[in-house]
């Protein structure tokens, strides 16, 4: 009876023992794919965040986390290889900014987001409007690419703008040119802004990071702002003449005391409900690191500051007591923006023809202007020369000139050559 007993004993201590092993067996094994399903996840937070995604907690978000870039179908993909920034939106940012991106960009950026594109079988829609701007402008994004240090887009009074900026300013209205509506700027209310052909050019550089059509763009230095028409970009203007910038908002000036560090990617979302007794600022922030991105989201909070600047609006604010301190004003802006252009451009080659010359002769005679300013006539002409015609109305590519006029129609009056110089 002892002997049985004291086997029954050990019977049971063996089972216990093997199901205790085999539960924490299971378990440790079941809780690391917990944690990847939780980092797959919040892999694509950005997006979440700027649509606004009702179900996030953000609380539950606070802390670092590291995702792995081994998912090449993963966004944050876009982040290899890729240089921190100082958050510098602040400079062009409207004073009343709730919500900003900015993306650290260059040429590695579009080659990684293109890889991504092809991961999720997406290339081919980008693939197609990409030729399409090469075939009717030769414009090519990836050429942009290489001359842009950041990109981004900002919302203030239920308005998004879009940028990018560049250290190569010169170039990038080169580029630019080889889209626009007109070699000239267009004016609306006496205030210059340029037009591109196309509504996608964000779309090319970033996807989904950019939802909104923006096809006007006013230029400031480094910066190139784009807004849906030229009321905003007018509304941008005086916030800029005014110093109405973000960067002298407190709050703004709060959450940049709270920055330690440099990210590839910051977003910034003041949550602030208006019976909220302090200021709730949500950021996050992407870096790349060499195997994987850390990511950093935080909700700061500060005392809540009583505004007493409001962002500049066209011409109202302004207080202009007469017509004719209107005009003063009108014209001080046009000449302060042609100085602005004026600074980024390296200059133009322009040819225009003699009555009766034909189009066939007229070459020739731009043939040598060109190599007198130094450019290779024929390296050149087919993505920087432009024939101009209709009394300046409309721009021909060097192509559709060649098949027009060469030996077929004869050039009327007013037309010219056009060239932007460009670093050569």
């Amino acid at each position: 009876m002892t002997k049985n007993l004291r086997n029954s004993i050990l019977l049971i201590i063996s089972l216990s023992v093997i199901g205790y092993w085999l539960f924490t067996g299971l378990n440790n094994k079941i809780e690391p794919i917990d944690n990847q399903i939780e980092k797959t996840n919040n892999s694509d937070l950005i997006f979440r965040l700027l649509q606004k995604d009702s179900t996030l907690k953000y609380d539950s978000l606070i802390g670092v986390e590291n995702i792995a870039f081994s998912d090449t179908s993963n966004f944050i993909n876009i982040l290899k290889k890729q240089q921190t920034q100082s958050i510098t939106i602040g400079e062009i940012a409207a004073y009343s900014t709730i919500e900003f991106l900015s993306v650290n960009y260059k040429a590695s950026t579009l080659n990684n987001y293109k890889t991504y594109l092809k991961s999720n079988n997406q290339f081919q829609e980008w693939d197609s409007i990409n030729k399409s701007l090469k075939t009717d402008f030769n414009f090519n994004v990836s050429e942009l690419a290489n001359y842009i240090n950041e990109i981004g887009s900002f919302t203030s009074n239920t308005s998004t703008f879009y940028y990018l900026k560049s250290e190569e300013a010169y170039n990038v209205v080169s580029l630019l040119n080889f889209i626009m509506d007109s070699i000239t700027p267009q004016i609306s209310k006496r205030l210059l802004y340029y037009k591109i052909n196309t509504d996608n050019l964000f779309h090319l550089l970033a996807g989904n990071l950019f939802t909104e059509s923006k096809s006007y763009y006013i230029n400031t230095g480094d910066y190139f702002i784009f807004g849906s028409d030229t009321t905003e970009l007018s509304y941008m203007y005086f916030n800029l003449k005014d110093g109405n910038t973000m960067q002298n908002n407190p709050l703004f000036i709060h959450y940049k005391s709270k920055q330690f560090s440099d990210y590839g990617i910051n977003y910034y979302y003041n949550i602030t409900d208006e019976n909220d007794t302090t200021n709730t600022i949500l950021s996050y922030q992407l870096r790349g690191e060499k195997n994987g991105v850390i990511t950093n989201f935080n909700l700061f909070q500060f005392e809540k500051i009583k505004e007493i600047l409001t962002d500049s609006t066209f011409i109202d604010s302004m207080q202009i007591d007469s017509v004719t301190e209107e005009e003063q004003l009108i014209n001080q802006i046009v000449e302060q923006n042609q100085e602005s252009q004026e600074q980024t451009k390296v200059g133009e080659i322009t040819y225009h023809l003699l009555n009766g010359e034909s189009f066939r002769e007229s070459t020739v005679k731009l043939k040598l202007k060109l190599e007198k300013g130094g450019y290779d006539y024929n390296k050149v002409k087919s993505e920087h020369v432009y024939f101009i015609v209709n009394n300046g109305n409309k721009k021909l590519d060097w192509n559709t000139a060649i098949q027009r006029y060469l030996d077929k129609k004869q050039p009327e009056d007013g037309d010219y050559f056009f060239m932007e110089k460009f670093f050569y």
